[in-house]
């Protein structure tokens, strides 16, 4: 064993030497291919030219004008940058450049020689055989090399793979495979629906079949792994391919949606284990990345709750749109440091400013408008829990009512272009203390149009993967066994991903006049036991069998289901045909400022009966659950009077 391990060792090492070695002399030799390729190319022009009549003259014409052609396709080559590169890499553009440089060299000599010099009897001819000639054998040398790189040889360390999707992504993954064997991965074919490409070969890799035939391929060719190469898959497509996947005891990866390629291409390294958002059957968003780079390219951008999960992701995806500063604004510590981290690490470039504040702090939020002068302002800080809002209605009232007026208007006194709102689909007929204050958000923010600012807001459905959101909550559940607590047997929720959400966040604020209310055409609402028993699937269990799925019933403040629009919002058209567009509707400032007062009071006076009153009267839709009308009736008799209590005994304590 060490005897075998020795040699092993000795042969990487003089391999590695000698690709130091090639590195090293690459452009000598790279120049040295290409002189013999080059006269070897004109030497057989006039072969093929002159025939038997290849005599002593045109001999001694072909040495004469040898070093001129030397030279000038040399220069010419060099300035197309054909002496420098990895053949192995040779695709088309380098064949256009090979065919480009060919060309004009081709055009230059022909003058030269036949004008310029004017050597008597140079057959012209010479000079478009040539060219063509050349073309051949400087571009088939590299193709030549590639294709030998690119042999996928099977060393028993690597894992039998198929792919499935021929198309672009498959193509480059397939090519990137045969490459780099290194990566792990043997290429046994592709496997796609289309039945014109059954049978061909892609990038040497063969079509063997579709998806309907993959667990017979799967047995057949004996594959331990299968990569989903379809970033414009549906749902229901991946859902059919894993469940067959699964059936036949293989791994699997898919390679993300195109919303979470913003700038990206196709490679390995993007593969990931299938998520539960993978599965929603619909539409991927498409969107106009010109018009959002338009928006965002050199401007300032300003995020609050920059640090929360759809904070995060919009940092992520406007810094590579290259904004020319990103402030973001968070409260927590520990949350800024690190999507501060992970965009400094990923754009080094991007000038990036972190600060640690409170929507609250009117102060510091004119402080930072002050400094920066943000042209956009996407306001994502907020509290969402439900539960927790129903039982903390002063602080929810506080945060996602004053919060969001508070940097509305510091955005609208610096002549901010635009202020963007996330709101929720629990603004809708809401039922609880959370829906309501966000809806009350959406009429301060639709109030304070006007002037140099556009004001607008998004509303979502819930977001997989965010921060308390039920995919976590199931993950970790699953992790434990089980059990998976569902509310109720016929729950439904509008889902999307967190890409998604930003997407339409971006989007938005390049669309409409302001005054608008923007929401993603979400597909039809998923069932969330539904949901449960995809993701206990994709764990490779099976619901009711190794995790059981409990239900405890409506929480307070849910819904059975989530709605998008309310009764009378318009529905207007946008340029986008899956995103839709309400008109909210616009109340007076003054009602706004008439709004704030008495809740202010109320607030201060700690008056839930109050509170709830005044925001029912603000959205008549409204509808308290019985937790938030128990505590109103608690209220009534004593819940001021022992605040009140409770601030005289601290005051004279302080004193």
């Amino acid at each position: 064993m060490s005897t075998m391990t020795s040699a092993n060792l000795a042969k990487e090492m003089v391999k590695e030497h000698s690709q130091d070695a090639l590195l090293r002399y690459r452009m000598p030799l790279i120049v040295l291919s290409q002189v013999v390729l080059i006269c070897f190319s004109y030497y057989s022009s006039f072969v093929l030219r002159l025939d038997s009549s290849f005599n002593a003259e045109a001999h001694s014409l072909f040495w004469q004008t040898l070093p001129l052609v030397i030279v000038v396709k040399l220069v010419i080559f060099y300035h197309f940058g054909l002496l420098r590169g990895w053949w192995r890499y040779v695709g088309m553009s380098d064949l256009l450049n090979i065919t480009s440089a060919t060309f004009l060299a081709s055009s230059l000599l022909f003058t030269m020689i036949v004008f310029v010099v004017a050597l008597h009897g140079y057959p012209r001819s010479v000079v478009p055989i040539d060219m063509v000639l050349t073309i051949m054998l400087v571009g088939g040398a590299r193709f030549g090399v590639r294709a030998y790189t690119e042999r996928a040889k099977e060393d028993g360390t690597q894992k039998k793979t198929l792919i499935i999707g021929a198309g672009r992504a498959g193509s480059a993954i397939a090519r990137e495979l045969k490459v780099d064997p290194a990566l792990g991965y043997y290429p046994l074919g592709f496997v796609d629906d289309n039945p014109g490409k059954l049978g061909i070969k892609i990038n040497g890799v063969k079509v063997l079949g579709n998806t309907d035939a993959l667990s017979h391929l799967i047995k057949h060719y004996e594959a331990e792994c299968v990569l989903i190469a379809i970033p414009s898959a549906r749902g229901y497509q991946i859902e059919q391919i894993i469940d067959k996947c699964r059936q036949s005891k293989v791994s699997f990866k898919i390679l993300p949606p195109m919303s979470e390629q913003l700038n990206g291409t196709a490679s390995i390294k993007q593969f990931r284990k299938v998520r539960v958002e993978d599965l929603l059957s619909r539409n991927p968003v498409q969107l106009d990345l010109e018009r959002i780079r338009d928006q965002v390219q050199d401007k300032v951008m300003l995020i609050t709750g920059a640090g929360g999960s759809i904070g995060s992701e919009l940092s992520r995806q406007i810094a590579t749109f290259e904004p020319r500063r990103l402030v973001l604004f968070e409260r927590s510590e520990n949350d800024l440091f690190r999507i501060g981290n992970e965009l400094s690490a990923k754009f080094p470039h991007l000038d990036l400013v972190s600060v640690v504040g409170d929507i609250l702090d009117v102060t510091s939020l004119r402080e930072v408008f002050s400094l920066h002068q943000p042209s956009s302002v996407f306001h994502a800080a907020a509290y969402k829990h439900v539960p927790v809002m129903e039982k903390n209605c002063f602080q929810a009232v506080t945060n996602n009512i004053f919060g969001t007026y508070n940097v509305a208007l510091v955005a609208k006194q610096f002549h901010a272009e635009n202020f963007v709102l996330i709101s929720s689909d629990k603004a809708v007929n809401p039922t609880n203390v959370m829906g309501v204050t966000k809806r009350v958000a959406e009429l301060i923010t639709l109030a304070l149009q006007g002037n140099r600012t556009r004001f607008l807001a998004v509303r979502f459905g819930n977001v997989l993967g965010s921060n308390g959101s039920v995919g976590p909550i199931f993950e970790a559940q699953i992790a434990d066994g089980g059990p998976v607590t569902v509310t109720h047997p016929e729950a439904k929720r509008y889902f999307m991903t967190t890409a998604e959400a930003v997407g339409l966040v971006l989007q938005a604020s390049t669309m409409g006049n302001g005054g608008e209310i923007f929401v993603l055409n979400m597909g039809e609402p998923v069932k969330i036991v539904d949901l449960a028993r995809r993701m206990i699937r994709l764990s490779g269990l099976e619901p009711d069998e190794d995790v059981q799925i409990e239900f405890t019933g409506l929480r307070p403040g849910e819904k059975l289901f989530e709605e998008i629009r309310l009764e009378g919002e318009g529905v207007k058209p946008t340029p986008h045909d899956q995103i839709w567009v309400f008109e909210g509707g616009q109340p007076s400032f003054e009602h706004v400022r008439r709004w704030l007062e008495e809740l202010s009071t109320l607030v201060e006076s700690r008056n839930v009966h109050g509170l709830i009153s005044k925001l029912v009267s603000i959205v008549p839709e409204y509808g308290p659950s019985e937790q938030v009308t128990a505590l109103c009736e608690v209220d009534r008799h004593d819940q001021a009077s022992v605040y009140m209590r409770a601030r005289t005994t601290l005051a004279r304590d302080i004193a």
